[in-house]
């Protein structure tokens, strides 16, 4: 198990104590913590317990500087944060680990802008439905924190969900993937392609943001590099700036 996931492990572990804790102290009001523990052996377990996780905590936490943790989301840096900030580590061990965390922190937004600067402004926003266009929005907010398999499989349901409103909307939408109970359905693909003759450059598009995203679902080799998730959003801009406007 890595790092990263053993200590957010343990920090949802010291959340649900702290949950556990309150409750009992809700149902106990003007009893101090060290009369709660000689009163009731429930809780008793939980602050043991409480410290016990801390500690563990910590020494994860110590793990960090050899073991960097990548692609934390904004909750995780939240967390973190809180956690270097009350540490039991010594004040040398803890003003360490926090500038080193506050570093990587910094790191990771540096890395954020630098991708965002990447992905040009969306063209043809109106080629889009609301409903389309966010998922695009959180295509590319996947790529900017990190999570590239993400991105690109939200990229193949962007093209899926404009290619298919416009198969309906062109008097085709009979013919797609169980619409017909007695005929067996066709792909987008070869809808696109054999019958509404759409241009190779937007096939072959439509074909690389697909396969990408198969290789991803189905094959648990693939892998996603940050370079891989741009081209296919860039991809996916150029599919939306030559595919014709939904009727």
């Amino acid at each position: 198990m890595s790092i990263k996931k053993k200590l957010f492990e343990k920090i949802q572990e010291y959340r649900e104590i702290l949950k556990e804790r309150a409750e009992i102290e809700s149902k106990n009001p003007g009893i101090s913590d060290s009369d709660l523990c000689k009163i009731n052996d429930e809780y008793a377990g939980l602050s043991r317990r409480e410290t016990i996780v801390q500690d563990e905590i910590d020494s994860l936490m110590l793990d960090f500087k050899a073991t960097p943790l990548d692609n934390l989301n904004s909750d995780e840096i939240k967390e973190l944060d809180f956690f270097f900030r009350s540490s039991d580590l010594s004040f040398e061990q803890n003003i360490e680990k926090h500038l080193d965390f506050r570093l990587f922190v910094l790191k990771e937004e540096i890395r954020y802008t630098e991708r965002y600067k990447e992905i040009k402004p969306l063209a043809l926003v109106d080629n889009l439905v609301p409903h389309t266009r966010g998922f695009y929005t959180e295509a590319v907010r996947c790529y900017e924190y990190g999570f590239f398999e993400a991105s690109c499989v939200l990229c193949r349901a962007i093209i899926e969900s404009i290619a298919e409103r416009y198969i309906k909307n062109s008097g085709k939408g009979h013919l797609l993937v169980g619409k017909d109970n007695d005929k067996k359905g066709r792909s987008i693909l070869d809808i696109l392609k054999n019958e509404l003759a759409m241009p190779i450059e937007i096939i072959k598009l439509y074909s690389q943001i697909v396969g990408k995203a198969d290789n991803i679902l189905h094959d648990e080799k693939e892998k996603t590099s940050p370079e891989n998730a741009l081209q296919t959003i860039q991809s996916l801009q150029l599919f939306i700036k030559k595919f014709p406007k939904t009727l």
